[in-house]
């Protein structure tokens, strides 16, 4: 990476961790209204970058349906949380839009559209659950108890997971190199500064938060290292999509970074993981 890309990057994480800060601390109205918000409008744009992606190899079946109605699943989630609907409405939703994409059969009006039809209805379904699925769950940790303090817990493990790996494999790794055929660029310093710190952060919360993470230190790191291994395979899930697809970044929308989804893959994974497990140990 060059040095002007990296003086942009941390740029942009300077000017981005205040963003976060408003809106976790200072803006949690309504079930933390407005990033609920962000949440929905960054799973419709990550939604349109798998299209694009799933379009280079031929295989989209619309450029704008399902990419929309992906926003249908995180605005349900966010709904159903404030307690506007109940959780029935959540599986009617998913339900109806993949009833949706498998309904695309029915209009085929070409016998020779047959030939296309499985792959379409395939990348339909994908579309509709990555990211939106994944990203609901971010939005469901707004539901447990003390939401402002278990979205900074969140995003502290997958930011340090980011930021550590990221800096340990540039200043670090340039001889550990692992040549993983998803993601040559990736190093073994660079895994073990992100997975290191994933754990060191969650013992920290747990020594400062105790009630927060009521288990053991030991359980607690096993926590915090499961969530660092979850979000380096995020990041991996993502980077073999565009290595699919034959793109470096998923879009060239955010500078230093790429598009959306590349600068959120690394949270897709983690955030059902930490919600299952802070809804399990909290009771």
């Amino acid at each position: 990476m060059s040095t002007g890309k990296f003086w942009v990057r941390t740029g942009l994480i300077i000017c981005v961790l205040p963003f976060f800060y408003i809106i976790i601390f200072l803006l949690p109205q309504y079930n933390h209204l407005v990033l609920n918000i962000a949440a929905i409008l960054t799973t419709i744009a990550g939604a349109f970058e798998v299209e694009n992606l799933l379009r280079k190899k031929r295989l989209s079946s619309s450029r704008y349906i399902f990419p929309i109605l992906s926003g249908g699943l995180p605005l349900i989630t966010y709904l159903e949380i404030s307690g506007i609907i109940g959780r029935i409405w959540s599986y009617w939703l998913l339900v109806a839009v993949l009833s949706l994409a498998l309904l695309r059969g029915v209009w085929v009006r070409k016998r020779e559209e047959f030939s296309s039809l499985l792959q379409e209805i395939t990348s339909a379904m994908f579309i509709i659950i990555y990211p939106a699925l994944f990203f609901s769950f971010i939005m469901r940790l707004t539901s447990l108890k003390e939401p402002s303090l278990v979205l900074l817990f969140f995003f502290s493990l997958v930011f340090m997971n980011d930021i550590m790996a990221y800096l340990a494999g540039k200043f670090l790794g340039r001889k550990s190199r692992l040549d993983l055929p998803v993601s040559p660029q990736k190093t073994g310093v660079g895994f073990a500064a992100g997975f290191m710190s994933s754990i060191v952060v969650a013992l920290l919360f747990k020594f400062r938060f105790p009630y927060l993470l009521p288990i053991n230190y030991i359980l607690t790191g096993v926590f915090g290292a499961g969530v660092g291994l979850f979000t380096i395979l995020g990041d991996l899930v993502e980077s073999a999509l565009k290595r699919s697809a034959q793109v470096k970044d998923s879009s060239g929308i955010i500078p230093g970074r790429g598009g959306i989804l590349d600068s959120v893959d690394s949270w897709l994974l983690s955030a059902p993981l930490v919600y299952f497990v802070l809804k399990l140990i909290s009771g």
